[in-house]
Formats: structure tokens, sequence, C-alpha cells
């Protein structure tokens, strides 16, 4: 790794406790054409189209302070203005994680960080070549072995000190609490249970290796043709006292956040295996541009891991889930664009608010201001994104999906409102082929329920308007012909043409849209479908490392 001819890589691992949507004018945002990784592209592809932007547009160009924050914050340039000392070639994990640890960290032979302190000073980290965050400190990639602890080992689970006694299988924790047995679908309290005391402590292992935190101030670029990261998840964001600002991913292939030991869930809708890593997380940050790169599930795809139970336990959604989302925003995120992206073959993709249940520290319906533009979901199931409690605007993407039975990754939901979700849904084109295509194709069903919404507006300065859920659609159309999305049936939904709350505001019905806040141009779907194929995602911008 070269750092303007110094050494550095780097890994911020996240402490244990935080893991477990027309307007005139053009985007704000350039850095003037510094090399910071905002206005310094160029096109590196030439079928990418010429009007690909280099500049920030949607939330992530609106100056604002984290939520609850006072003082002047700049909208997103991520490490411009770094110094030589600063700019960073990485080839290697390891050499990731000393250049976002500014050269402190000290690596474990297994891979977790000993010691060392994130930098948050301005940084641009160009990646060049296939960096998997899957590896010990000598780079050697890791199996579930690896992570498997030996009986007698003894970890902090559940706020306790507690002792493995037992060895962890795959077919041993599958045969333990298989719901045809007597576990069943019940919401049995099996955490002191020895099999999965056992899979909690080889997940904590994995967790302090392949989980690894972006700190304020960043820009992450690819440089390279094959410039990836993949096998774990880049977490950006810090803590709800200490919230990451800044921060700048583009041009980089994200693949397969594979979990080695997901959990069987039995009262998850019947039934389900959750895994635990994003391939990017974004929680308690601001001010986040991710821009020009591909997601995927990459060579490991869900139908390699089919259901293991017998019947009633083996419906397609019961298959063993080793990915969670592709890019999920939750936590008070505040700030963001979602621009240029390809995400493919993947199930659960894109979700924001990590729960139904509002919290002023965590899913607080006056954060997660969220922009998604000229992304392209091509053979995804759902969340696309599906939204609880943020105000986001869904612009000028293009949706390639199928509805039969026999696909890897059949189409179940797009765009969803879910509990609080405020969305404004804009000039996007879907294609659907293998079915019956409707607009309640496109939405799907929202879970919102007015006992959730009542309970959020107890909270200290929300609402019972602020903590509802609204939407609005305008422009869309299904395999080319105009769509109207206010047709669809959703319960406790509120379509409205001014679905979103103006600045401060905590009562009162929605009275704003997008273009109150930010400056943008809606192109027109039948456009957006051509220059969407042709520009998103990643090897289409190109970087010049120095």
């Amino acid at each position: 790794m070269t750092a303007a001819r110094n050494t550095g890589i780097f890994s911020l691992l996240i402490a244990a406790g935080l893991i477990a949507a027309c307007g005139g004018g053009g985007g704000g945002g350039s850095d003037g054409g510094k090399q910071d990784g905002v206005g310094s592209s160029s096109s590196a592809s030439s079928s990418a189209p010429a009007t690909t932007p280099n500049t920030v547009t949607g939330w992530a160009s609106v100056a604002a302070p984290y939520y609850g924050a006072t003082g002047t914050t700049a909208a997103t340039t991520g490490g411009e203005g770094a110094s030589s000392a600063k700019t960073y070639t990485v080839t290697t994990r390891a050499e990731l994680i000393q250049a976002l640890y500014g050269n402190t960290a000290q690596i474990n032979a297994d891979g977790s960080i000993q010691s060392g302190s994130p930098d948050s000073s301005k940084k641009i980290i160009y990646v060049s070549g296939r960096i998997s965050l899957n590896t010990n400190k000598a780079g050697t990639e890791l199996a579930e072995s690896d992570y498997i602890c030996a009986q007698g080992t003894s970890f902090s689970y559940n706020s306790s000190t507690v002792t493995v006694s037992a060895t962890y299988t795959f077919d041993a924790y599958k045969n333990r609490y298989d719901p045809n047995g007597s576990w069943g679908t019940s919401a049995v309290d099996k955490s002191g249970d020895p099999l999965e005391v056992a899979r909690a402590c080889a997940a904590a292992n994995q967790k302090k290796v392949v989980m690894l935190g972006v700190p304020s101030n960043t820009s992450i670029l690819g440089v390279s043709n094959d410039a990836a990261i993949v096998h774990g998840t880049l977490v950006i964001g810090g803590s709800e006292s200490a919230p990451s600002d800044n921060v700048v991913i583009r041009n980089l292939t994200f693949e397969d956040a594979f979990d080695f030991f997901p959990q069987w869930d039995p009262t998850d809708s019947g039934g389900r295996w959750n895994s635990a890593y994003d391939n990017i997380s974004v929680m308690h940050a601001t001010h986040v541009w991710i821009d020009h790169n591909s997601f995927s599930d990459g060579a490991r795809p869900d139908k390699l891991y089919p259901p293991v139970f017998a019947a009633p336990y083996n419906l397609a959604e019961m298959e063993v889930q080793h990915h969670d989302g592709l890019l999920d925003i939750t936590k008070r995120a505040n700030y963001v664009t979602v621009s240029w992206n390809h995400f493919h073959d993947h199930d659960k993709t894109n979700l924001i608010g990590g729960t139904d249940t509002a919290a002023l520290n965590a899913e607080n319906p006056a954060a997660l201001r969220i922009t998604f533009h000229n992304n392209y979901w091509q053979n995804i199931k759902q969340r696309q994104p599906r939204v609880r409690y943020g105000m986001v605007h869904v612009f000028n993407n293009y949706y390639d999906g199928t509805l039969a039975s026999s696909a890897d990754y059949k189409w179940s939901a797009g765009v969803v409102a879910g509990q609080g979700g405020k969305l404004y849904i804009e000039n996007n084109a879907f294609a659907l082929t293998g079915g019956a295509a409707t607009a309640a194709t496109i939405y799907g069903s929202s879970s919102v329920t007015s006992s959730k919404t009542t309970s959020c507006a107890a909270l200290a300065g929300m609402s019972t308007d602020l903590c509802g859920a609204y939407a609005y659609g305008i422009g869309n159309t299904l395999n080319g012909a105009s769509v109207d999305l206010s047709t669809v049936s959703t319960t406790n939904v509120t379509w409205t043409a001014t679905p979103w709350f103006a600045s401060n505001a905590t009562s009162g019905a929605p009275q704003a849209k997008p273009a109150d806040f930010y400056a943008y141009t809606a192109e027109s779907a039948a456009n957006a479908a051509t220059k969407v194929i042709a520009g998103a995602g990643a090897g289409r911008i190109s970087f010049t490392s120095r």
C-alpha cells in the first residue's frame, strides 16, 4: 500500500454492542475537480452516458447537522482536501485497516483488531484489486471451522460471561432446533442452550473479523477494473453519542457478505433463518454518498442453500439464509444519497429503518432522510427499498425483475412504505416479466399498524402526523405504460402529493416534497431506463490514484 508514498491500511472494528425518496436545476456538492471521489472522476466505459454526474444530488447535498446536534455542517465531500500523507492505495484487508486507522491499528493473528483508534481526519483510500474482509492477519481466507469455539471457551454473551460446553456443527444445530421436533415455532428461550451458546460464540469470532467500520471524512474509491470489497461488511457510522459524518464510497464491487452461522428464529414469520451481515451498513452516520457501485451475492447465491427442514417448514422463504442486506440504512442515519448503483441477484436488498418500533436514538421519524436515484435493481426479491420512518425520495431508477416461480430470485415486492415511512416515488421504470404485474406488484404490502404509530407519537417531540406513513407516486411506468401507484390498497398509508414534513416540523399534516429541500432534475421514466442500464454500477467511472 502507498500512502502518498507512505505505508498504511484499515479496518475500524465496530464495538460489539453496535450491531447485534420533480424539481429544477442540477445537484450540488462538486469539489471543483479535486481527486477525492466527489467531482474528479471521468468516464471509464464507452457505454456510460456522457451525462453521468460526478456531483452529489439529493439529501447528501444538503448541509445540515446530525439530528439533535447544533452548529454548521457542510454537504457531503468525503476526503476532499486530504493531505498526501492521508492518501492511500490499498490492495489487502490489512492495508485497508491501517488506512482507516491512520497506521495505528494492531491486528491479531486471527484478523481481529487488538488496538488502535480510527482516523477521522480527511483521507482518500484508493482500492486496487479484490479485497476480502474474511481473512486473518496474514491475508489467508478463513472458513467456518476457523471461527468455531473450543469447549471450555468463555465469552461475553447476553451481558454475561458464559462457557461453551458443546461443539458447534450446522447439522447438530439444525437437528436441535428442528421445528418439527420439541422446539416447534414457539418463542421458547434457547439463549442458554449449549448449541445456541456454541453458535453465538463462533458468530462473535466471525464478527470481530468481517465487520470493518468507516470513520468520518473518508472517501473509498475503486481504481482498478476489479476493485472490490467482498465477504464482509463496511459499517459507515459511529454511535449515538459520536456519529460519523461525511463519507463517500464509489466505483467498487461488493459481494457475498456471508454469515457462516445464521440463526433459526421460529418466531419470524412462521420460521426463518436470519443472518447478520450487509455488504454496507449505514448507522449513526450523516452525509453519506454511495455511488456507482455493484452489489450482489456473488459466487454463493441463495439457491445453493435450500430449506433443510421437512414440511411444513420447507417453504422457499425458509432457505438457509447466509446473506442479509446489500445496503441497509438504519439507526438515525441521515442525509444519505444512493446513486447509480447496480443491485442484483439478492433477496433482502435495501432496508431503511431496522425496526417497527420508533426510538429517539434509533428509528426516528425526524431522521433517515435518503435519496435513491438512477439505481438499477435487477433480479431482486424485495426491499427496493423498504422504508420505515424515513423521508425517502426514489426517482429515475430502473427495475428489472421476474415473477416466474422458477427464478432464483423471484420478485416479491419493490418499493414499500413500512411503519412511519414517507416516500416520494418519481419517474421510475419497472420491467416485470414472467407473470401478471400490477401496481400492487410494484408496491407490495406494508405492515403499518395504528398501535405502532401511537407509541411513536408518545415519544418526546413526536406526533401522530410525524409518525404516520405517507407516500406519493408520479411519472412511473410498468412495462412501458404509465402506472398509478396511489391505487394500491395500503392499510394505514396515506397517499398525498406532499408526503414529507417541512424543516423542523413535528406536528400537523406533511406539507413538503423533495424540491423543497434540494435541487434535482427528474428525467422521464423512459429516459431513465436507457441511461440507468448503460451507466449504473462499478466500472463506469474512473479515478487516478496519486
